[in-house]
């Protein structure tokens, strides 16, 4: 795909409409210098110049989403605290609609405080809770999405699963039922922890180990020419025959990535990262470019290209991060 045709595609992202359901989550960043060890135990000593919050999870997907041009919907749960009520702050700021955000009581907001000393991380701090939504919970999620979805107003869904409770096998049977009858596209990043069979799935986006657990597969290592990993094709049959994908988008770190389609050969796509600084979150920023350019009527192939780029992209940034319209349009060369 050239410039022209990527920026007509952009073009098209504008007003594409994207729920997104999943785990949200609140990323913090305590970044500082450490010159010395601490006398109390072998570990450095930072001291802070900055902390920063930005939304992670499920709701850095919706930031990926809504940098495209798109608009989003969140549907997840929050806990009844105060990073609950950052994190739906933040989510408002950004324009997205969070009458799906539902808060419990039940529950800690999860948040990630990731420590980092002269730019290297050191440490992160995990406060959650990864028990299931309560059914009532489940419910209103539900419903909340199918309100929209009935009215016309979602042209795709986003599966984000992070394994802390809120995909359950239910919900996501309910969600793609939903989507199967209203004729949407539904994508799914799934976590091996928490896999559960489910049919009509559109796209998904697993990595290479992941998608080898959520198969129950021994992971072999990967080949010089992931065209001829046999191992992982066989990976591909099984995932097909378990969630009814049409599309599987398998990420494969430097060596890029592998398109399976159902009656096509399989398409390998060769990275387009320059510097590898961060990879948290790349796996939320491909499932959004790649669903988002679906919804807006790319193909497939197309469609992986655009989200390839973008991943290319955003491993060069530091923290949770989304890619911008401009910036993505100028990695496939040419004159603006």
């Amino acid at each position: 795909m050239n410039r022209a045709h990527a920026s007509e595609l952009l073009t098209s992202c504008n007003g594409t409409r994207i729920a997104v359901v999943g785990d949200l989550m609140l990323d913090r960043y305590v970044s500082g210098k450490a010159s010395r060890i601490s006398q109390e135990a072998p570990v450095p000593v930072v001291a802070v110049d900055d902390t920063h919050d930005v939304p992670g999870g499920a709701a850095n997907v919706v930031r990926n989403v809504m940098a495209l041009g798109a608009k989003a919907s969140v549907f997840g749960v929050v806990g009844a605290d105060i990073a609950g009520t950052r994190l739906r702050e933040m989510m408002a700021q950004t324009g997205a609609g969070i009458e799906g955000v539902i808060t419990s009581d039940s529950r800690r907001t999860t948040e990630k405080t990731r420590v980092l000393a002269n730019r290297q991380q050191v440490v992160r701090i995990d406060t959650e809770d990864t028990h299931t939504v309560t059914s009532d919970e489940e419910d209103r999620l539900s419903a909340a999405l199918k309100k929209l979805v009935d009215a016309g107003q979602i042209d795709a869904i986003i599966v984000e699963d992070y394994a802390k409770g809120l995909v359950t096998p239910s919900l996501l049977t309910a969600i793609a039922k939903q989507a199967d009858e209203a004729g949407i596209p539904i994508a799914l990043d799934p976590h091996p922890a928490n896999a559960s069979k489910v049919s009509g799935i559109a796209a998904m986006t697993p990595n290479r180990s992941e998608a080898f657990q959520l198969a129950g597969m021994f992971e072999t290592m990967p080949v010089q020419n992931p065209l001829e990993d046999e191992s992982l094709a066989n990976v591909a049959l099984a995932l097909a025959e378990r969630f009814g994908v049409r599309y599987l988008l398998i990420t494969l770190g430097p060596k890029g990535m592998i398109l399976f389609r159902d009656g096509e050969p399989p398409r390998h796509i060769e990275t387009q990262a320059r510097e590898v600084f961060d990879v948290s979150g790349a796996g939320d920023t491909v499932i959004a470019t790649l669903t988002t350019a679906i919804a807006a009527g790319a193909t497939i192939e197309n469609a992986a290209d655009l989200a390839n780029h973008a991943a290319g992209i955003v491993v060069g940034k530091a923290g949770t991060a989304v890619v911008e319209r401009d910036e993505l349009l100028t990695s496939f060369g040419g004159l603006a």
